[in-house]
């Protein structure tokens, strides 16, 4: 790991924050709502967070896969060791569907199992 656990952390908001700016911009928009097969839903802020985060995070971590949740819904499945990252771009589809504000981004660094840096961003 080139920088320590808690810079890392910083680096996952700064990213995530970044994310949110569309995400916000879907939230106060006239969105539709469309299903996965797994009949979950998901919205053009889950798609255009991740495309951010996934772009930040291979600059941030090079070689470091990703386990993204909308591109793993289709079909992108990263080998992933020891060593991943794991992103839910908007965990709470359901409440930003609602418009009730209970939603997150989540960024984590997983190694041998554990989360040992991470930003859950509201």
């Amino acid at each position: 790991m080139t920088e320590p656990r808690d810079q890392l952390a910083l680096r996952f908001a700064e990213i995530c924050l970044e994310a949110a700016v569309p995400v916000m911009e879907v939230y106060s928009s006239d969105f539709t709502a469309e299903q996965k097969a797994d009949r979950s839903p998901v919205t053009e802020a889950d798609r255009r967070a991740e495309a951010i985060i996934l772009e930040r995070l291979a600059e941030l971590l090079p070689g470091v896969p990703a386990l993204a949740e909308e591109s793993f819904e289709a079909g992108v499945r990263p080998e992933v060791g020891d060593r991943f990252l794991l992103v839910d771009p908007v965990d709470g589809t359901k409440e930003f569907i609602r418009r009730n504000g209970e939603f997150t981004i989540n960024i984590a660094l997983v190694e041998d199992g554990v989360p040992v840096a991470g930003c859950v961003y509201a």
